[in-house]
């Protein structure tokens, strides 16, 4: 199943994509089952028990939407948390380092972007004025379906409602413009918060169409440039991992995202250095998660 959410900017509403040309609104599906109409993080938290239903009701729905006439938002418009995986990647931990092998954490780095940071999969993606060096990083985005507190790798997936594209966007020299002074300098937050700093899409995946996470391809073009191109066999802690280890320090909530980390070749990284200004598409592809396509606009202030 496919989840999407469509509709205006912070009014989307949520929706099955039922092939390629059609939505299926939800609302209506829900009412017809016998249940109320839900928002999408209590719709994640309900879905092993709402699945049979709207299984059952998608091919012969009476409501439909193109997909074509409408905007595609989010398909978790309000997640109570973002939770960033950094460094998860050896490849990017190798390319930042400057060096192959070189070591990793001894445990996940632990980021959070804002919640209302998120935005659909052909949402313009606003570069503030204060960067010159707006960067993009292609990651598998998991999305919690059942929450928890010290969640044990073992039954990890029980806990995810599926899988989506994630940009993991970051402003370079916000994030280490005073580490030269010294490393309890670093702005990590500051460089990931950015609005719209989190587009997500362009649907969200369940799990039982996603036999293995960690054998997907991870593409991402610039204008058409291929940037990007690795396979999420590269993690260095594994979902259930990421999933077992943050739990130990937070609650986990129906709706939070986690992006799992991304592969080599990020804007920083290319010779020379090509960040995202005014008039670029970044193109990300993930093996089974779709394509999200966002252009960049330059922050106009007055």
């Amino acid at each position: 199943m496919k989840i999407v959410t469509f509709g205006p900017v912070r009014a989307e509403q949520p929706g099955i994509l039922a092939d390629e040309h059609t939505i299926v609104p939800l609302a209506p599906l829900l009412i017809e089952a016998g249940y109320t109409d839900l928002p999408t993080n209590a719709l994640l938290a309900l879905l092993p028990q709402l699945r049979p239903e709207l299984d059952k009701r998608v091919d012969a729905a009476r409501i439909t939407v193109s997909a074509d006439s409408v905007r595609l938002g989010p398909p978790v418009p309000k997640p109570p948390k973002i939770i960033v995986a950094g460094g998860n990647y050896q490849s990017h931990v190798d390319e930042a380092a400057g060096r192959k092998n070189a070591p990793s954490p001894s445990e996940p780095l632990l980021i959070f972007k804002p919640s209302n940071t998120v935005i659909g999969p052909t949402d313009p993606l606003v570069r503030p004025a204060q960067t010159e060096q707006l960067d993009y990083e292609t990651e598998i985005a998991v999305v919690i379906g059942r929450g928890g507190f010290r969640i044990p790798r073992e039954s990890a997936y029980d806990h995810i409602a599926g899988y989506m594209i994630g940009n993991d966007v970051t402003a370079r020299d916000m994030a280490f413009k005073d580490m030269a002074l010294h490393p309890m300098f670093s702005q990590i937050t500051r460089a990931k918060g950015i609005p719209t700093g989190a587009p997500t899409g362009p649907w969200l995946v369940t799990k039982d169409e996603i036999p293995d996470p960690h054998d997907l391809e991870l593409n991402c073009w610039v204008n058409g440039e291929l940037r990007q191109h690795g396979n999420s066999n590269e993690m260095i802690v594994d979902i259930p991992g990421l999933i077992e280890d943050f739990s130990k320090v937070l609650e986990l909530e129906p709706g939070d995202i986690i992006l799992t980390g991304t592969t080599t070749g990020c804007g920083a990284f290319q010779n020379p250095p090509s960040f995202l200004f005014e008039g670029d598409e970044v193109r990300m592809e993930i093996t089974g998660l779709g394509t999200m396509r966002t252009p960049i606009v330059d922050e106009k202030l007055a």
